[in-house]
């Protein structure tokens, strides 16, 4: 299906759900929740009717919330052409180094668009640690930075001894590729023609490539790309369901990397630890993993959380151990504990006994929610300071928020909302909420925390619910007592390392159901010992010698 442009949409009465999420600056998720409620028609597939759209703006999302949106976006923008313009100008200007007008550069781009491009430039000590797994005589060896920013990954190769003629960069934005050659000619007095004002990915696409002896880059993050475009990609470089931006530059590069390469790539979190990121993990798992490497927050101003991983080209032995590290400590893990990890996650800051644990607690008889379970999702109201008030009145009913829901029960209602459960952006089946039991639980949370609801709760979209299938083998207390135990919430934020309790993750969790064949109540050192295993004082576990 041809991409129709905005004024083709216009034409033919309908808009594309991209364009519906750029308008209203929302995940396109969002927009798919609008058509399950009904604001928005779909008309085929990606497509909703022009009308719908316009009569959701005006009378569903409310004027004064997205003219308060507008004004945001207004405030965080620039107009990266002008921007361009003033900077190409300095670009011959002796007084003004290379590295220094980079800075500058980077301080004048607005947070709207380093989030619509994936723009985050690397800070000089987190490019440091990358080369230390290099060899000592680079000086024969190609590089190649396919995002290469102002160059701060080539400056850095430089530094380590390759050779500028056998550097090469890659970046869709003219004016990083201007610096970056600035810097090494300033850095080397070599005027180098080899860094290239074009998309690395579109390059992989082409027949005659080039391939390279070390690749290290930090790619963009969740670039705004469209979904075509990005299935396109991943197609090409056997990136299968991994779509993000960030997986079809490790696979593309890994198309392009000769045998006994090196691969470093700084990623966010999500990479190691997220279900649509599993088939690049289990790529990464074929091949040797020198390092991993927990940088925690580098970005000024970005929230999310960093990690390196730094990958050798040929198949995993035997054996192989990676180097697991933090800034300032570090430890080693055999590599083929990994695999035996749920959705193959790199939880590298598990040690190696732990991660025995790990292996110990799921080769004990367990089943899974996987496939046993309904699920639903709280309330979003859509306009929280519309709906929700502090006090009950006429008509309105008691809803409950992630903060209320404690593993030893439930505190009383501090919100309610109207009755009427059309008026919301996005409402779970009604028959969950009204079940006779099920079980509640924090979603924004780095531990599980559950309850069992007995009295038909609404909860708003700080929690979730889940009601097991009747055939589930032990009751939904305990269940609960099962997910709320310490050992399980252990396993959970060891193996997940998340602070978020997702579904997908909840699915994943062993439960061990025999347990209670011979311990009709539930206590944790009894569950501990059932399982042979131990609490630390640090509250780790390990298996009981």
């Amino acid at each position: 299906m041809t991409q129709l442009t905005l004024f083709d949409d216009v034409q033919n009465k309908e808009i594309s759900l991209d364009n519906v999420a750029i308008q209203l600056d929302v995940s396109v998720a969002s927009v798919r929740n609008w058509i399950k409620t009904g604001y928005l028609v779909q008309v085929g597939r990606g497509m909703v009717t022009l009308d719908s759209f316009e009569n959701f703006k005006t009378k569903v999302a409310g004027e004064e919330k997205l003219t308060t949106r507008a004004n945001k976006l207004l405030k965080d923008s620039h107009n990266h052409g002008e921007l361009l313009t003033k900077f190409h100008s300095l670009i011959n200007n002796d007084d003004i180094s290379g590295y220094d007008l980079a800075l500058r550069y980077e301080e004048e781009l607005s947070n709207s668009y380093r989030n619509k491009e994936g723009v985050y430039y690397t800070p000089l000590d987190v490019v440091a640690h990358f080369f230390q797994y290099l060899p000592k005589n680079c000086s024969e060896l190609s590089f190649c930075d396919p995002c290469c920013g102002s160059g701060n990954f080539i400056i850095k190769a430089l530094d380590h001894g390759i050779s500028p003629e056998n550097i090469y960069g890659y970046d869709v934005d003219s004016f990083a590729v201007e610096v970056t050659k600035k810097r090494i000619f300033e850095h080397t007095g070599y005027k180098t023609n080899n860094i290239h004002h074009i998309d690395f990915l579109e390059t992989t696409l082409k027949p005659c490539q080039q391939y390279f002896d070390v690749i290290f880059t930090n790619p963009p993050w969740g670039k705004k790309i469209s979904k075509d475009k990005r299935v396109r990609f991943a197609h090409a470089v056997g990136a299968g369901k991994s779509i993000d931006t960030s997986s079809l530059f490790f696979f593309s590069c890994l198309t392009r990397l000769v045998k006994n390469g090196y691969l470093g790539f700084l990623l966010q979190d999500a990479f190691f630890n997220v279900a649509s990121y599993e088939q690049a993990r289990k790529k990464a798992l074929n091949l040797q993993i020198i390092s991993i490497i927990d940088f925690g927050k580098p970005f000024k101003g970005l929230l999310t959380k960093a990690k390196g991983i730094v990958i050798k080209n040929t198949q995993m032995g035997i054996g192989n151990t990676v180097e697991c590290s933090e800034v300032t400590t570090h430890h080693s893990r055999f590599q083929n504990s990994f695999l035996l990890n749920p959705k193959s996650i790199l939880n590298a800051n598990c040690s190696q006994e732990e991660s025995e644990t790990i292996i110990h607690l799921y080769a004990l008889p367990h089943v899974t929610l996987s496939g046993q379970a309904k699920w639903g999702l709280g309330i979003v109201t859509g306009n929280n300071k519309k709906f929700i008030r502090s006090t009950p009145l006429n008509g309105y009913v008691a809803v409950y928020k992630g903060s209320d829901i404690k593993n030893h029960g439930i505190n009383d209602p501090s919100s309610y909302i109207p009755d009427n459960l059309s008026l919301y952006q996005q409402v779970a089946p009604i028959e969950l909420y009204q079940a006779s039991e099920k079980l509640i639980y924090k979603f924004i949370s780095s531990q599980l925390v559950f309850f069992h609801d007995k009295k038909q709760r609404y909860v708003l979209n700080s929690a979730n619910m889940l009601i097991p299938e009747s055939g589930f083998p032990i009751s939904q207390v305990q269940l609960c007592q099962l997910l709320n135990s310490k050992v399980v919430n252990w396993l959970f934020k060891t193996v997940f390392d998340t602070h978020k309790v997702l579904r997908a993750d909840i699915e994943s969790i062993p439960i061990h159901f025999e347990y209670f064949n011979e311990n009709p109540n539930f206590e944790e050192h009894t569950f501990n010992n059932y399982l042979k295993v131990k609490e630390l004082e640090d509250g780790t576990f390990q298996i009981e010698k």
